[in-house]
């Protein structure tokens, strides 16, 4: 496997790309909005017009973009990248997406003779740089043979679930743990504040108590300050990936009430107008 294409270039994206091209592949990238592959260009990257003119030739394809139409617009839409693609090119999708699209394209990827997998993305966009994130994988137990050297070059950890779509059933799961414990956090920091107890106390608690999983203690700090800059993660996309979750439950026939609880608590935020600003600013609602 040598020449890779990265379709899209945002906060995670353009970081995997980076660590992608230092461990010394050749690299193609393409984003919809120009101006973002010029440092990627600097370190021997090729740009694309494209997603088509990405794709061409290539080994192996990694999209990451924001949601099932922008995958969409970039497989299938005009100079799509699918029809672009070559027998045995392996299709790696690491947007967070429905598992619905997902498993469409996968069976898209296999009338072209294409492989593909499902690689969700396990931690935010700093741990990208580093190559600290987890990737929650599904696909043929033989393309992740094949295309676990590339994840590794982007990811500490790989995880393979199952067959194509079981990646992005657990990164949707996974998105919905977190987003029940960091609600649950907002409710429990009103109800201290309220309940006039030591902040600061009930701070180094929590770092160091039972509830202290990674998705409180990143997030704590923040929450207690009411400071939600630098914005890590837009409270749309936590809200598109709870939509998607809970489409995927409908599904399956299964309730989710607590989820759907925090998925509320999504809506009214931006009913507020609040969608650009980091998801966490759902404490606000408790004041």
């Amino acid at each position: 496997m040598k020449t890779i294409a990265v379709l899209g270039l945002g906060n995670m994206g353009f970081n995997i790309a980076a660590n992608i091209l230092k461990a010394g592949y050749e690299l193609r990238v393409y984003n919809r909005s120009k101006g973002r592959d010029g440092e990627l260009v600097k370190q021997g990257a090729k740009n694309a017009a494209s997603p088509a003119d990405a794709v061409r030739g290539a080994d192996a394809v990694v999209s990451v973009v924001g949601d099932d139409e922008a995958s969409k617009a970039i497989w299938l839409g005009e100079q799509g990248a699918l029809a672009a693609t070559s027998p045995g090119c392996c299709i790696i999708e690491c947007s967070t997406l429905s598992l619905g699209w997902v498993k469409e394209l996968s069976a898209l990827a296999q009338e072209r003779r294409c492989r593909f997998a499902d690689a969700g993305l396990g931690g935010g966009p700093g741990s990208i740089p580093g190559g600290t994130m987890n990737l929650f994988v599904g696909a043929e137990q033989a393309t992740f043979d094949a295309i676990k050297p590339l994840l590794a070059s982007f990811s500490k950890r790989q995880f393979r679930f199952g067959l194509p779509g079981a990646g992005m059933a657990y990164k949707l799961i996974n998105n919905m743990l977190i987003d029940v414990q960091v609600s649950a956090l907002a409710e429990a920091l009103a109800m201290m504040e309220k309940s006039g107890i030591d902040m600061a106390e009930a701070e180094k608690a929590m770092m160091n108590g039972s509830f202290s999983s990674p998705a409180v203690t990143s997030n704590l700090k923040g929450m207690m300050a009411a400071s939600y800059e630098p914005v890590s993660f837009q409270l749309r996309w936590m809200r598109k990936d709870a939509d998607y979750m809970h489409r995927f439950a409908e599904e399956r026939g299964v309730k989710l009430p607590v989820a759907a609880a925090a998925r509320g608590l999504l809506e009214e935020a931006a009913a507020k107008g609040w969608s650009s600003r980091n998801w966490t600013v759902i404490r606000e609602l408790y004041k």
